[in-house]
């Protein structure tokens, strides 16, 4: 019986062990997606930016 609950027990921390790979590879699939998103939305500013700062007389920037 002893044998029985040791082995029940290590399934149930590999188990736990699992969860938090799991959820870990989720944080960073988020973090990946709102780093792309928060870069193109970015670059569509400054480029918005960029047009009405040359259409005032001004340069660019880069």
């Amino acid at each position: 019986m002893n044998k029985l609950m040791q082995g029940i027990e290590r399934f149930w921390k590999e188990e736990e062990g699992t969860e938090v790979v799991e959820w870990a590879l989720v944080g960073g699939l988020i973090v990946a997606v709102g780093a792309a998103v928060f870069t193109g939305i970015g670059t569509q500013a400054k480029a918005y930016l960029n047009d009405i700062l040359v259409a005032l007389g001004g340069t660019a920037v880069s």
